[in-house]
Formats: structure tokens, sequence, C-alpha cells
């Protein structure tokens, strides 16, 4: 979905137009759902946070300014809800989230996500930084850009690139090394 046929949904919302919500889902649920799965771990979780994602979507979108950067927009209020939703449940145990991910029938497009999905998520994830985790899952599982995830971290463009870059070459050295099966 371009910047423009984003605003024209958000406008669509504006007016009370459950089709331009309609539009936003078709286009981003998966993408939102894939993102929170990647920070709360947990099938049903995510879900939950999915349809509440949509339903302050629907009552924010008069904060969107068109010319932003639609993406960035959204996955900076889907974060802040998963950051909330981990300050409140801090001891859910969590479960397999590449099974979940299988189930949903995600199918790794790069030499990168072959890696991430050949082995358990969790346990991959674990080998890395919470900084080098997060920003592997916005690019990974949100399609976000470096230069769309410094925006939503506030960092400068080349550290995301290069903690990206060590992030990956980390788990590629670990499974290499079978310390990852």
């Amino acid at each position: 979905m371009t910047d423009a046929e984003f605003s024209a949904a958000i406008e669509k919302i504006l007016q009370g137009d459950r089709n331009g919500l309609r539009d936003v889902y078709d286009a981003y649920g998966n993408t939102i759902y894939r993102l929170f799965l990647g920070r709360v771990h947990r099938h049903q979780d995510a879900e939950d946070l999915t349809s509440e994602f949509f339903l302050k979507l629907w009552s924010c979108a008069s904060t969107y300014r068109a010319g932003t950067g639609h993406k960035c927009w959204m996955n900076t209020i889907a974060r802040n809800m998963a950051v909330d939703f981990q300050r409140k449940n801090r001891e859910i145990p969590t479960e397999d989230a590449a099974q979940v991910l299988e189930q949903r029938q995600i199918q790794p497009e790069s030499t990168e996500e072959q890696v991430l999905g050949t082995m358990q998520t969790n346990q991959i994830l674990s080998r890395l930084s919470e900084e080098e985790r997060e920003i592997v899952q916005m690019h990974l599982s949100a399609e976000l850009t470096f230069r769309e995830i410094a925006a939503i971290l506030k960092r400068p463009l080349g550290t995301i690139a290069w903690k990206y870059r060590t992030a990956i070459g980390k788990l590629q050295k670990l499974a290499e090394e079978g310390q990852l099966v």
C-alpha cells in the first residue's frame, strides 16, 4: 500500500467508513501480527494485540499526518502497544513462535529469513541483545526499511544497519556451528 492509498484509507476511516479500516487490515494485518508475535511470542496475545491495534487505528486515525510515512507511524503505535503489553505481563511463558508462524503459512523469502525460519525463533533470538532482536524482527517480520527502523527507534541509520548485519552474522555463525539446532 502506498502512502497515497493509506491516506485515502485514513480519510475513509475519518468519515466513518469501515472499508478504510478493512483496506489497511488487508494490506498490513499479517505484518502487524508478525510484529506482535516477534515481541510477545504467544499466538493468542499477538492476535489480541493485532485486534486492539486496528481498534486503536480506528480511534486515532486523526493523528496521522499524510506524507510522514504510514509504515513508520503504524509500527510506532504497534511497538508502543507491545512494550506496554510486555510491562503488564512479564511472567507469561512463551510458546514456539516459529511453529505459529509456520501454521500461518508465512514462508521465508531470503537467506536471512531461512536462517531464522529453520530453527526455533525464541531460541535463536535469545542469542541476540534486546536491541538486535528488535531490529531483526522489525526488518524481517514487519518488513520495515532500516530508515524506518531508525526513525522508530530514534537511532542513526548507520547504527541500525550495522546492528542488523552484526545480528544476522551472529545467527549465521551459530547456525553453521550447529549451536542453534
